[in-house]
């Protein structure tokens, strides 16, 4: 008992020890500690921004000067039913990165997917439709790693307003099959959660218009064709209407100057002549049209409308202007939206326009008006070519197979 109580006093004296010296401490400054406060902070060197590309291996091109964006997606859509590739084009530091997803993704087996249809950027992330795989890929920007896999039945094309995405589905329908409903999905941006309603047949391009969603339907799966434009409520999200327009085997939708712009994929029927070569016979054109909220619609007169896109108060589309008569001139239209006017229309074989053999995608720069044409391959390498406001070229790179939808950012 002695040698236990001597140790607890040990044990207590060395706590008290303890405690003093600590006290003590903390009333007067380290030596060193005075001598560190004395000196002036040291400036902190300048850190260069990480580059998020730095990972992967990109070639360099020559592109010439960039304003405002600084990255071009590119999205291939792949021999069908063949594996689509996504690239990037980086502006700054002039770097075409191919397959990037494939770089970012090497664990991803089967690559980004089948038959790329259509991207868009959705609250700082790229959202990717492909057709033939049934699924949106949500990416991260710019490394394109793959952040989330949404099923969406044979996706089409994208829009997104308010807290969701809308995605064009051509639902269960098989090509020769009996008339199918398509569907739009609703998508919430956040939760991904998703929803659906019926529209008509194979539906295709989207665009919002005072708070409605207006859906093209082709019915190009279908011996008749569809000339209805679906019109949903978003705020209940419901099909409320639909416009029957004067054209059939509709196509992309945009809107512009509170109106409705649309190009339709024209009617034409396939025969063999004597040699076996399978010929096109056009009863009704690619063409433009025009309409309001309630239907009322115009053509616009001599635009052969096969690709389209919008930028600013322009509609850009090319077409072939000789499809009836069963000849081969490309031209590219650019339609004034306010006025309805045709402010030009150029044929590519009277300008520099002759470098694309097979212009598949279209996109204008809304920074400096470069006009940027997909020349699509199927069977190997396709090129983006690069056209300033007058129509010069500016230059070329070589880009995957099936070259065919083109992104900003």
């Amino acid at each position: 008992m002695k040698k236990l109580s001597l140790l607890v006093f040990s044990a207590v004296l060395a706590v008290f020890a303890a405690s003093c010296t600590k006290e003590n401490a903390s009333e007067i400054p380290d030596e060193k500690d005075s001598k560190k406060e004395e000196q002036p902070e040291q400036p902190q060197e300048h850190q260069e921004p990480q580059d998020p590309l730095q990972e992967f291996t990109g070639i360099e091109v020559e592109v010439g000067e960039q304003n405002g964006s600084s990255k071009l997606y590119i999205l291939n859509e792949g021999a069908y039913p063949g594996a689509s590739t996504l690239d990037l084009l980086d502006f700054t530091s002039k770097k075409y990165y191919a397959d990037l997803f494939g770089q970012a993704n090497p664990s991803v087996a089967q690559g980004l997917g089948n038959t790329g249809n259509d991207m868009a950027l959705v609250d700082g992330k790229l959202w990717v439709l492909l057709n033939a795989s049934n699924q949106l890929a949500i990416l991260e920007v710019p490394s394109c790693k793959l952040l989330k896999v949404v099923e969406v039945d044979a996706p089409r094309y994208i829009t997104a307003s308010g807290d969701y995405a809308y995605v064009s589905s051509y639902g269960a329908a098989v090509y020769g099959g009996d008339p199918v409903n398509g569907k739009v999905y609703r998508i919430h941006k956040g939760s991904y959660e998703t929803s659906s309603v019926e529209v008509g047949y194979q539906p295709e391009g989207l665009a919002v218009l005072d708070g409605k969603l207006y859906v093209a339907n082709s019915g190009g799966y279908n011996l008749q064709h569809d000339n209805r434009v679906s019109v949903i409520d978003l705020a209940g999200f419901k099909l409320e209407k639909q416009l029957e327009l004067p054209a059939t085997n509709l196509n992309l939708l945009f809107a512009a100057c509170g109106k409705l712009w649309m190009n339709t994929y024209g009617e034409s029927s396939w025969s063999q002549d004597n040699d076996g070569n399978w010929v096109a016979s056009v009863s009704a054109p690619m063409c433009l049209l025009a309409f309001d909220t309630a239907g009322s619609s115009n053509e616009i007169p001599n635009v052969h409308a096969e690709k389209m896109t919008l930028c600013g108060d322009y509609i850009y589309a090319f077409g072939n202007a000789d499809e009836m008569d069963g000849g081969y001139d490309y031209c590219l239209y650019k339609v004034n939206t306010t006025s309805a006017a045709v402010e030009s229309a150029t044929h590519f074989q009277a300008s520099d326009l002759s470098r694309v053999s097979y212009a598949y995608g279209l996109l204008v720069n809304p920074d400096n008006g470069d006009i940027y044409i997909c020349d699509a391959s199927f069977t190997g390498g396709s090129k983006l070519h690069c056209f300033n406001a007058a129509l010069q070229w500016k230059w070329t790179v070589d880009t995957g197979v099936g070259t065919g939808h083109l992104l900003l950012n």
